[in-house]
């Protein structure tokens, strides 16, 4: 509220639209040794005993336990004792599909088509509770030939509402599905590898519109954390112990993202498959949009993955009137905001894309990638181009900054071609930042009372003063103001008459 005789700054704490929401967060500080996280793992062959004794989940417990991560597991199999491997519980089972019709078996008691985790599950939580539930499946579904837009909007949407209305309150982290590319298996799994990508596109796609209803549901990547060439066993199926450890390292990395610690803030900014403003003229746009203050506002906007010529992309741009003559460069910006109560001194870009890429953080450029050294303009080329299923993985870039500015930041990112007679363009991009936790300034606010106004702030923030000035332009006519401080229900209150003329009040530290 503003009056004609008094202005006044007021303290704003910044909250979404970057960190996640309050409801999100796994709160650790709610947890001890003595009161740990009840953990679920969940999954097949890639969780289960089949190849490596506690698959990903043995070289996950040293990681958690590093990241001062107090868990207990829950589950009804086993894994043998291993040295320093003490959470062994799970239900993870070899060859499980998400929905029926199940597969193999027995396991408690379950033969043939009730092998699926839709029934499996529904039974387990019946007797446990679990916190947070890690859930990697769906290699089985898409290599047997199961139709990828159904597995997840059918088959998954199932299992994950079954989990939420038997453990309404609990977090559970899906995962994108590893590569089948070349993967030997009962069905020859790896005809069905070119699926993997459209069922990976479509579960991101999914996840995100069940956050926006508000559901406790997140995404891991395993398809960009476990390298083809040098982490699957023989089969090209099963991850070897370089790639369950590269799981492993993906799970903590999301679980950080989802939880609240008073030493550490790790929060995702930019989720694969957002919305994201692009040009697609073929214009060069001259140096400076990737400015901050550029004007964007007839730009169009649409969801990643953005491009054409593959069944992944859930925007298609344009390449032009000419399919032999493409358009060699498409621009793309995203805002997202940083709260005043962080400090983000680290970034993690991931970046999925074909052919290269240039990324700039408020007009100052980060990386490139597969894009020659120097000035950059709307008809450079990239320098190879990306083949197979390399344009779908999220290649990351960490950069230390210096603490990121409050409020709004822009990401900005020109994809370019390496021919322009090239089938397929694409980008998507996920950002995550981490840092740690500071005191926001405190909230000052104002209320009418007569002819006075009543001027208010936490009485818990110690240190602060009340200054005044009647002058903007003279940075050095700030004093402390002299009036009588109240407290009163935890509050510190000033009363100031609203006569006279314009005067200005701002809280700081003297």
């Amino acid at each position: 509220m503003l009056f004609p005789a008094l202005k006044y700054f007021l303290t704003v704490l910044l909250l979404g639209s970057g960190v996640g929401d309050l409801y999100a967060q796994l709160v650790l500080t709610n947890f001890s040794a003595a009161n740990p996280i009840k953990v679920l793992f969940v999954g097949d062959s890639i969780t289960d005993d089949c190849y490596f004794n506690g698959a990903w989940r043995q070289p996950l417990q040293p990681l958690l336990a590093a990241n001062d991560f107090p868990y207990t597991t829950l589950g009804r199999a086993i894994s043998p004792a291993a040295t320093g491997f003490t959470e062994r519980e799970h239900e993870g089972y070899c060859g499980v599909v998400i929905a029926a019709p199940g597969q193999g078996g027995p396991v408690h008691g379950y033969t043939g088509t009730q092998l699926n985790l839709q029934r499996i599950l529904s039974d387990a939580l019946t007797n446990m509770s679990p916190d947070l539930i890690l859930l990697l499946v769906g290699a089985n579904d898409i290599g047997r030939g199961r139709n990828p837009y159904q597995v997840v909007t059918n088959d998954m949407a199932g299992l994950v509402a079954m989990i939420f209305s038997n453990v309404p309150n609990a977090h559970v982290l899906l995962a994108k599905i590893t590569t089948l590319q070349d993967a030997i298996g009962s069905t020859s799994y790896g005809a069905y590898a070119t699926n993997v990508p459209i069922y990976n596109a479509t579960l991101q796609a999914w996840v995100q519109q069940r956050q926006a209803l508000g559901q406790k549901l997140f995404l891991a990547d395993m398809f960009s954390a476990v390298d083809y060439s040098t982490m699957f066993l023989s089969d090209h199926l099963h991850p070897n112990q370089l790639g369950l450890a590269a799981i492993a390292r993906e799970w903590v990395t999301r679980i950080q993202t989802i939880s609240s610690s008073t030493n550490q803030v790790a929060t995702t900014f930019i989720t694969g498959g957002a919305a994201w403003k692009y040009s697609d003229t073929g214009a060069d746009l001259g140096p400076n949009w990737m400015q901050p203050d550029y004007d964007d506002s007839a730009w169009n906007s649409g969801l990643a993955r953005l491009g054409y010529g593959d069944a992944a992309v859930a925007t298609t741009v344009s390449y032009g009137p000419t399919a032999t003559n493409k358009y060699l460069t498409t621009y793309f910006r995203r805002e997202f905001v940083v709260p005043e109560n962080v400090a983000i001194t680290n970034l993690n870009f991931r970046v999925a894309r074909a052919d290269g890429v240039a990324v700039w953080l408020n007009g100052q450029e980060m990386f490139r990638t597969n894009l020659p050294a120097g000035p950059l303009s709307s008809t450079n080329r990239a320098l190879t181009r990306m083949t197979g299923f390399t344009p779908h993985i999220f290649y990351p870039t960490n950069r230390a900054v210096a603490p990121l500015p409050v409020g709004t930041n822009v990401v900005a990112v020109a994809v370019h071609l390496s021919a322009i007679t090239n089938a397929s363009l694409g980008f998507d991009l996920e950002l995550i930042g981490t840092g740690y936790p500071v005191v926001p300034p405190p909230r000052l606010a104002i209320e009418l009372a007569g002819s006075t106004v009543q001027l208010s702030w936490p009485a818990a923030s110690g240190g602060y003063a009340l200054f005044a000035t009647t002058n903007l332009l003279d940075a050095q006519s700030w004093n402390i103001l002299s009036a009588a401080l109240i407290t009163n229900d935890a509050e510190v209150v000033v009363t100031q008459s609203v006569m006279g003329g314009a005067r200005y009040f701002r809280l700081q530290k003297p």
